[in-house]
């Protein structure tokens, strides 16, 4: 009898990078925006772990933060999406009175199975227009 360990289960991470490199994200001036979700959950759609989050270079015209916050998930798969889940947001705010355009990267690592202590690392830049 053959017995799968725990970690057997597969991950889909909701990381947008791949739109975000290719594209500018409009924010508005004065007020911080999310910009990015980042979770990780099972091919159930439960959450794996928490992302532990870094900036990698900061922007120059404003701040960034991380916040763990409940959302729905979308464009995961169709079997996850509008399920419950959560997330880590990736948060901007420009300078006060600041318009125009900046970016910034972030790092994430994560578990990559359910139960694992193997980790992955993905960063990507965020490019940001402040309307």
């Amino acid at each position: 009898m053959r017995i799968l360990p725990k970690f057997a289960a597969a991950v889909l991470v909701l990381l947008s990078l791949q739109t975000a490199n290719a594209q500018e994200i409009a924010v508005p001036a004065n007020r911080e925006s999310t910009v990015n979700f980042v979770t990780g959950v099972t091919e159930n759609c439960h959450n794996i772990a928490k992302p532990k989050m870094k900036v990698v270079r900061a922007p120059e015209h404003g701040t960034v933060r991380f916040q763990w916050v409940k959302y729905k998930i979308q464009n995961i798969s169709r079997i996850c999406d509008g399920r419950p889940a959560w997330g880590m947001a990736v948060l901007f705010k420009p300078t006060s009175g600041y318009r125009g355009k900046d970016s910034f990267t972030f790092g994430m690592t994560m578990q990559k199975y359910e139960g694992s202590t193997f980790t992955q690392y993905k960063q990507g830049t965020m490019n940001v227009v402040v309307k």
